[in-house]
């Protein structure tokens, strides 16, 4: 875990600074976002913030985080994958079968990319460069930071004493939620397809 972040928020925590932390690391910047929900739920633990409103408060700081990525990535177009940290990130088979998968599925990719930590910045960046809409954008990744940002801030609510413990399993957490959202993502297909051969 990431030490002197930690000690940084929780010596200096404060609705404002958890809200930068958090959009700073959504465009890429090296401040892990779940360490940052974590410690949020300990802030409040501690009576420096409200439960309630540092969730809203981290949410939106993610939120406003992944959506100035996304209009970055739109203004960069496909010069983005020219980019050094990206090409590290997305092989051109990669990308290839990322672009299958927006072409296949659309906005829900994004869904599933809110799991992904090391895929996520570049699955973002890629739906604004082929093209899916803010809009869509903003409902699939707020669809799935509604499960994950009060789960992590409650659970460094709940286990404050011990958060160095819940952060090292936050690896198999996202394993987890991300075979849960695949799971969630194939139900609503096959039950949309069946009810699309009824009607036809």
């Amino acid at each position: 875990m990431d030490h002197g972040l930690t000690g940084l928020l929780l010596t200096h925590g404060s609705y404002a600074l958890l809200f930068v932390a958090l959009m700073a690391g959504g465009v890429g910047l090296p401040l892990p976002e779940d360490i940052v929900l974590l410690t949020g739920g300990a802030l409040a633990h501690l009576g420096v913030v409200k439960l309630p409103v540092v969730i809203g408060v981290c949410f939106a700081g993610v939120l406003s985080g992944d959506l100035l990525l996304f209009h970055t990535a739109r203004k960069l177009g496909p010069g983005i994958y020219e980019k050094r940290w990206m090409k590290e990130l997305l092989t051109p088979e990669r990308r290839t079968r990322i672009a299958g998968l927006y072409a296949r599925f659309g906005g829900r990719v994004i869904f599933l990319g809110r799991y992904m930590f090391v895929l996520r910045v570049p699955l973002f960046a890629m739906a604004a460069v082929h093209g899916v809409k803010t809009r869509t954008f903003l409902l699939w990744d707020a669809l799935a930071l509604s499960l994950s940002a009060p789960l992590l801030v409650s659970l460094g609510y709940l286990f404050s004493h011990s958060i160095d413990r819940v952060a090292s399993g936050l690896g198999h957490a996202e394993h987890v939620l991300a075979i849960v959202a695949v799971g969630l993502l194939a139900g609503f297909l096959l039950v949309r397809t069946l009810r699309a051969r009824r009607a036809g």
